[in-house]
């Protein structure tokens, strides 16, 4: 296998929601995430790894000790989709969609989109992928 068949979009994509569902944030930004990686969501316009880590301490004060479900991973050329929801004691995440634009081995950009809801609830579909452990 070729260093460009290791680094492909497919590859980049499931190597960062693995390293993501592991808890493994600067791992992931290291392998997967270009230094200047565009993030754009509700809340964020911004550029660069702190942009990223930004969003993931906001997912985690958001989402406490969440269980994610994935519920859909689809790449085409330099573009993958992820579809997914999260259940935590106080709120659950709905309709989580991140879009993504991989270049060269690295993500160059992501755009995240999700609705919050509280209370657990039985609205999730898919094969669950449980990347945090519950502290219960």
């Amino acid at each position: 296998m070729s260093i460009k068949d290791e680094r492909s979009t497919e590859v980049v994509f499931k190597d960062h929601v693995r390293l993501r569902l592991e808890g493994k944030l600067e791992d992931d930004l290291e392998r997967n995430y270009s230094e200047h990686v565009v993030l754009l969501t509700v809340n964020s316009n911004a550029q660069g790894h702190d942009a990223i880590r930004t969003s993931a301490t906001r997912l985690e004060e958001q989402l406490p000790q969440a269980s994610f479900e994935i519920i859909e991973m689809q790449t085409n050329g330099p573009f993958a989709l992820l579809i997914w929801s999260a259940r935590s004691s106080g709120m659950d995440a709905v309709e989580g969609a991140d879009s993504f634009v991989i270049e060269n081995g690295k993500i160059v950009f992501q755009s995240i989109h999700y609705g919050l809801k509280s209370g657990a609830g039985d609205h999730a579909r898919g094969a669950t992928i449980d990347g945090h452990p519950n502290g219960d």
